[in-house]
């Protein structure tokens, strides 16, 4: 369609002023020497000659002598510039500005070829040998040839001063390469701007043009003027926009490290951008001891350049829990509008990735505290306008990185400077004396950053300050002495002393029975922190875990996170003893457990104390270890500290507080692997792991690692010397589900099935009401796997065994709707009843509110299957409508819903190839929850993937998306269709061969 004038025009203004913009950015980045100003559409010059339309700006230097004289012409679509006519306006600019250094004509348009001999014509410098070639090129324009011969000699060597400037780029590029040449600008100024901002700061230097070429300013627009608009306060744009778009800092940042170290940080900067940028993300691994620096030198490096970033990243990877954990705060910040229900680490990850490989803007991710390279590595990104720095003590895994930064020591000056921050709180103070008592307290402390914190703590504490140095530097030189084998491998000594001084100082500091109490509660609080992850301890947790037994806990008859109020009648304040430990820097506080949440959840009573976390050093941590163990007995400690861990993970579970969840598994599982590595067992630590496990499995899918939490959790109970027959009974019956979910035939449970019917019994009259629900759970995971695979005659004997035994107990809530739900599937799938009967029991469950949501589920799926089966199509596209709803809302186990799309979807299919065309809403609400299924999970059941491939394939033909079609179909048919062979598979291999055929001749058409 052709354009109109009116459109024409506009376009041409507004390339014209994008090309001034252009020109203006080189003169302030320095690439136009001698410019100061711009003339905009100038009409009054200095110049003789008075031609106001054949300049559209000048670039002028002192006292407005011309640098540059530009015309702009644009063109629509095809348009092309011939010699003559870009000859004709080349003429009026040499002399209409016969002083100006050089002559641009740039243009939009496509040069002719003989416009692009033009150009190299003009290169020539001599006037006469200029003109013959003119002459030659415009000989078939009689009047642009006649104009050759009218050049005089001056004008002949302006005109060799004159270029064509061809712009092959659509408007739309040339924005985008403008905002990003003032992003560059702004960020080597330290100003910074995202990818809105800049948007907006081209329009507003745009519109400043425009004030110029309306008359404004006699048209002048100085590069002092342009450079202040271009550098406008980051405050100014912010409030402008709303909110800062760029050096958004999301996860658990820690605050800028007020030691500067350049050299560190000018390393660091190098590694990440030493080749040009492109779209291969760089990564930087910055390696060192713990406590020598590397999370302040990454924390330092995400402050300083924060400007140049749209957004920083933190993540913390000390663990595979806390790296999913971190990787669910990124995904909800970068997808806050799309669920993660039913996503599993595997599918989170990719999903990131994409995510972060799409960002039109910078991005900078700091991966801290990594240790092993090969896991860590299918986490990174690979794709994207990003830069990544890595943190790690494991030096040996990332030898052969490309970019390393090895941190060291501190210099002494910076060493000095550390302790001047810390004790000198008035630099008119500091004094020679000061300065030798320092250097020599760095010295004695080999320049290790820890040391000197905790050094700085213990002196200002004392109230002496560096003269308290001598006596200081004696008492940790016998304890280094004396804990030499204590002391970890290249670390030094006097680290290890000083963690230990700081410990002692805490024993000793009280001075009454007040402060005695909150010492050794201090005291007992690190030890428990010493066996949990280092990043975001729960104060409360920690402190609850160190003071409070078990019994008093279950006297209290209170359940879940235990919190401990302030008040004048406690004599234990959880502040306090969060003061003593960071007096001493041993632990700094930590981000909150909420923070990163896409939305506050505010399960449980006393957020606030439950959210407030504290983080302590590894090195602390290995140290407060090393003195513990073999001196005393660990058991009571781990125990208690496994107690209280556990009643948080089942309250965060039972809430679907699902993020408070994700943060607290780093925790459960260092307590868990520490019990472990010292062979200590207990209840309470079996507990923990049968909770860690439904962690693992609820929400992240991780089906291999909640089996093996299932299977210690198991290990300790059958190793106790009094039988817990209904936490093994707990234990066992989940773990049968789980390992089917893995593939293990029927005969490999048989053992499971066994023993599972004995505590049944065991339990059947003490504890009734466990041992009919937890019967009737292992009685669905048998029935779903009975549907697949034959049983033989010893599991048939104990399944029988089993339903006899749940015929026997009393019935519950719970075991009545798995006994109910039971009988429908199975009526399903023998026809003992008729469809409207099953559909008339469906909906007497939904209608009792007693049902649980899991539960629920189940009955919404088999209810959409028994209204298929009576072709009630609109029935059943409502209850696909509410499946589709809990596929992206819930977090429980997408298999049920998963089920229902398979069996439905066989209907549907079937329907679809016989032309009935009522069941085409239920295949757009099947393909719609498809889209939200964890692939991944359902790709443990050989036959699903593929089934679920042919109905995106079905939907793409129906929709009539001819991209789609190609793709899913490619797919069709390089996928392994032998998982249809068996015989029940009949209705599912006639659908794949017609939408096969279907797909084909919708291609051809």
């Amino acid at each position: 369609m052709a354009e109109r004038g009116g459109q024409a025009a506009a376009f041409g203004l507004q390339y014209q002023y994008l090309v001034t913009l252009e020109e203006l950015l080189a003169a302030a980045e320095g690439l136009r020497p001698g410019v100061s100003a711009a003339l905009i559409e100038p009409t009054c010059t200095r110049e003789a000659v008075h031609d106001p339309d054949a300049i559209d700006f000048d670039l002028v230097g002192a006292g407005r002598t011309p640098v540059l004289a530009a015309q702009v012409k644009s063109g629509g679509p095809g348009t092309e510039l011939s010699a003559p006519a870009a000859f004709a306006v080349l003429a009026r600019m040499i002399k209409a500005r016969p002083s100006a250094k050089t002559y641009s004509l740039i243009t939009n348009m496509r040069l002719h070829v003989k416009a692009v001999r033009l150009n190299r014509v003009l290169g020539l410098t001599d006037p006469d040998e200029l003109r013959l070639e003119l002459a030659k090129l415009l000989e078939r324009s009689p009047k642009q040839e006649e104009n050759v011969h009218s050049l005089g000699h001056d004008e002949l060597l302006r005109l060799s001063r004159a270029r064509i400037v061809p712009d092959s780029r659509e408007p739309h590029e040339l924005r985008e390469h403008l905002r990003e040449r003032i992003r560059r600008f702004r960020s080597q100024q330290r100003s910074g701007l995202g990818l809105r901002s800049a948007g907006r700061m081209t329009n507003h230097l745009v519109s400043e043009i425009f004030r110029r070429a309306c008359g404004e300013f006699d048209g002048v627009l100085t590069l002092e003027e342009f450079r202040s608009e271009l550098l406008t306060e980051s405050t100014h744009l912010a409030h402008d926009l709303g909110t800062f778009d760029w050096g958004i800092m999301v996860g658990p940042v820690p605050l800028q490290p007020d030691l500067p170290r350049p050299e560190l940080l000018e390393r660091i900067h190098r590694a990440l951008t030493e080749s040009p940028e492109d779209r291969v993300v760089r990564t930087c691994a910055v390696l060192g001891l713990s406590g020598i620096g590397k999370t302040s030198a990454a924390a330092a490096y995400a402050h300083d350049v924060a400007d140049s970033y749209d957004q920083v990243f933190w993540l913390d990877a000390e663990s595979d829990a806390a790296l999913v954990a971190s990787y669910r705060i990124l995904h909800d910040w970068l997808a806050p509008r799309h669920e993660q229900a039913s996503m599993d680490s595997g599918v989170l990850r990719n999903r990131v990735r994409a995510l972060l490989s799409a960002l039109p803007g910078r991005w900078l991710m700091v991966v801290d505290n990594a240790s092993d390279r090969r896991e860590l590595l299918p986490w990174l990104p690979t794709g994207g306008r990003g830069h990544v720095i890595i943190t790690s003590t494991n030096q040996s895994s990332w030898a052969t990185h490309p970019r390393r930064v090895n941190v060291a020591q501190l210099t002494t000056e910076e060493a000095v400077s550390l302790v001047r921050l810390r004790l000198s709180a008035n630099d008119a103070f500091w004094s020679k004396t000061h300065e030798q008592a320092a250097t020599e307290l760095v010295r004695n402390l080999e320049h290790w950053p820890l040391a000197i914190e905790l050094s700085c703590g213990y002196l200002a504490g004392c109230e002496l300050g560096l003269a308290e140095v001598p006596r200081y530097l004696e008492s940790i030189r016998d304890r280094a002495l004396d804990d030499e084998q204590s002391v970890p491998p290249d670390y030094p000594r006097t680290l290890v002393a000083a963690i230990l001084v700081a410990l002692q100082r805490i024993g000793r500091a009280a001075k009454d029975r007040r402060q005695q109490d909150t010492s050794s509660a201090a005291l007992a609080s690190i030890t428990t922190a010493s066996y949990m992850a280092s990043r975001q301890i729960p104060l409360q947790l920690m402190v609850a875990a160190a003071v409070l037994p078990k019994e008093s806990v279950l006297r209290s008859g209170l359940k879940g996170p235990m919190v401990m109020v302030e008040s004048p009648g406690n004599s234990l304040s959880v502040l306090e003893i969060h003061r003593a430990l960071r007096t001493e820097s041993l632990v700094q506080r930590g981000e909150p457990l909420s923070a990163g949440a896409p939305n506050r959840q505010d399960g449980p009573e006393h957020t606030d104390e439950l959210d407030e976390t504290i983080s302590i050093n590894e090195i602390v941590q290995h140290v407060v270890r090393g003195r513990l163990e073999g001196a005393c007995d660990l058991e009571p400690i781990l125990s208690r500290a496994a107690f209280h861990t556990q009643g948080w993970l089942a309250e965060f579970i039972d809430d679907e507080d699902e993020h408070r969840m994700h943060q607290l598994v780093p925790h459960a599982q260092s307590l868990a692997d520490h019990a472990l590595r010292l062979g200590i067992s207990s209840d309470d630590l079996a507990v923990l792991y049968g909770n860690l496990g439904g962690a693992y499995f609820r929400t992240d899918g991780r089906i291999s690692e909640a089996r093996t939490c299932l299977e210690s959790e198991l290990a300790i109970l059958t190793a106790r010397a009094a039988p817990a027959p209904v936490l093994e009974l707990k234990t066992r019956v989940p773990l049968v589900d789980l390992m089917r979910r893995q593939g293990a035939r029927l005969d490999e449970l048989v053992p499971h099935l066994r023993r599972i019917s004995e505590l049944a019994l065991q339990v059947a009259e003490s504890r009734p009401d466990d041992a009919a629900n937890l019967v009737a759970n292992v009685l669905v995971t048998l029935r779903t796997a009975t549907h697949r695979e034959m049983p033989g005659e010893l599991v048939a004997r104990l399944i029988a065994d089993l339903r006899a035994l749940a015929a026997r107990l009393p019935t519950t809530e719970v075991s009545e709707f798995l006994a109910e739900i039971g009988r429908i599937s199975q009526a399903l799938s023998d026809k003992n009843m008729t469809d409207n009967e099953i559909e008339q029991r469906c909906r007497a469950l939904l209608d009792d509110p007693r049902l649980p949501v899991a539960l629920r589920i189940n009955v919404i799926a088999l209810l959409a299957e028994a209204l298929a089966f009576q072709k009630c199509w609109a029935g059943t596209e409502a209850e696909f409508a509410k499946l589709a709803s809990y596929a992206t809302t819930s977090k429980l186990d997408p298999m049920p819903i998963a089920t229902a799309v398979h069996n439905v979807g066989l209907q549907v299919g079937m329907a679809f190839i016989q032309n009935d065309t009522a069941a085409l809403p239920v295949l757009s609400k099947l393909v719609e929850i498809i889209k939200h299924l964890d692939e991944d999970r359902l790709a443990r059941e050989p036959d699903q993937p593929l089934k679920l491939l042919v109905l995106r394939l079905l939907g793409a033909v129906d929709r009539g998306d001819r991209t789609e079609t190609k793709s899913l179909l490619a797919a069709l048919e390089t996928a392994d269709t032998s998982v249809l062979d068996a015989a029940h598979e009949i209705g599912w291999r006639v659908i794949t061969l017609m939408t096969t055929r279907m797909a084909t001749a919708a291609l051809s058409d």
